[in-house]
């Protein structure tokens, strides 16, 4: 089992209608995409077309990047994680890909955002 968790230090975005790749022999149908970057792995959270196959999460080791496969409905809620949240950790697994997260430390209750 290999699993990796890393601090975010930037992110991409990117939204159109209907782009394409190819992850595990099926092609989806891409809305937009947020790509989270450590030091040396990347993780790919893929918003899809809601007509397009969906994909197992997968995460390969040998290629330090792991991806998940979520409606495009969705997109708004993990912007705003990146945009607004800090430290950000993405969480991999290639045992348990349906782990793979972002995620956020402990924070007091009640803290707003600057």
């Amino acid at each position: 089992m290999a699993t990796k968790q890393f601090t975010v230090n930037y992110y991409k975005v990117s939204a159109g209608f209907k782009g394409s790749a190819t992850w595990g022999n099926v092609n989806i149908k891409i809305q937009g995409y947020v790509t989270c970057y450590g030091s040396d792995h990347r993780f790919i959270i893929y918003f899809l077309h809601e007509d397009s196959p969906v994909p197992a999460p997968t995460y390969i080791p040998a290629n330090k990047v792991g991806a998940i496969f979520l409606p495009f409905k969705d997109m708004p809620m993990y912007l705003d994680i990146v945009r607004n949240e800090k430290p950000i950790y993405a969480y991999l697994n290639s045992t348990k890909p349906e782990w793979n997260s972002i995620k956020t430390s402990k924070e007091p209750v009640g803290e707003e955002e600057n």
